[in-house]
């Protein structure tokens, strides 16, 4: 179970941050490049990474880890999408844009489809302790407050910082579950493998429920409280304007009367004048 968090924590950014980002109003180029920086550096990270935090395991059990080269196979096969995608960006930006719209949905969709077979194929899964839910709940949530903190601290705009947090929040849980499915189908490990996937299976539902609840309190937050913020914002303007019209009255009638003493004495200058001429 430790080993199986540590596969899904070392995993690189997954694509459920792209949807998030996107539906919240974020960076959405700065989450692809995200997204596929962390899985290119994944190809020498993770497997140091795994090798690095489980080596205590392994050297005192019979734990099982994923073989370097299958980690390193999956994130290569991770990039080829990323890189046609980032192609159709460069050549068609208004495309990429319908596309990227509807293959989110879609990869959502598949994503908690492949949750809900592998809960049914593994149903011991959800019989755990309260532990395995603690830290699959706990470690997005988590995440996601520290990257938007970090981000914050370093004065990112708005947008930067949600991008931020959701990517340090997302993790490719489909690649832990498929480095883990890869090794119960090559007959390794047993029961213990059956046992990784228990945190990374939780925290694949524990991400979409938070981020979609992170989605509709954003929502809720943009219709409601910024809507009376601008409709209070709308009525100061007009109170505001109403003002300024009637001090440029004011200053017109004032201009207008002092140009016209000046005609009115005139012409009585010129009336006296002629009333005393010679």
């Amino acid at each position: 179970m430790a080993i199986g968090t540590i596969i899904i924590a070392c995993c690189p950014g997954g694509l459920a941050s792209n949807f998030f980002t996107y539906w919240t109003e974020g960076d959405v180029t700065l989450s692809v490049c995200m997204t596929t920086a962390s899985t290119i550096l994944g190809i020498g990270m993770m497997p140091w990474c795994i090798f690095l935090y489980t080596q205590s395991w392994v050297s005192m059990s019979t734990a099982v880890v994923p073989s370097y080269v299958d980690i390193i196979v999956a994130l290569v096969v991770l990039l080829v999408p990323a890189a046609f995608g980032m192609l159709i960006q460069w050549k068609a930006p208004r495309a990429a844009e319908r596309i990227a719209l509807v293959l989110n949905i879609l990869v959502n969709i598949g994503l908690a489809a492949f949750l809900v077979i592998t809960a049914i194929a593994f149903t011991p899964i959800f019989k755990s302790s309260w532990r395995p839910y603690a830290v699959a709940f706990l470690y997005p949530l988590l995440a996601f407050i520290f990257g938007y903190c970090v981000a914050w601290i370093f004065k990112r705009t708005k947008q930067q910082r949600k991008t931020i947090a959701f990517e340090t929040g997302v993790q490719n849980t489909a690649l832990a579950l498929s480095l883990i499915n890869l090794l119960i189908l090559q007959g390794k490990g047993g029961k213990g493998v059956s046992e990784m996937m228990i945190v990374p299976t939780i925290h694949g539902f524990a991400v979409l429920s938070e981020g979609f609840m992170i989605l509709g309190l954003y929502w809720a937050y943009k219709r409601l409280i910024l809507k009376e913020k601008g409709f209070a914002s709308l009525k100061k303007n007009s109170q505001a304007n109403l003002v300024a019209n009637m001090e440029e009255e004011e200053k017109k009638t004032t201009v207008d009367s002092t140009c016209v003493s000046p005609s009115v004495a005139s012409v009585k200058t010129v009336d006296e004048a002629v009333q005393t001429g010679p």
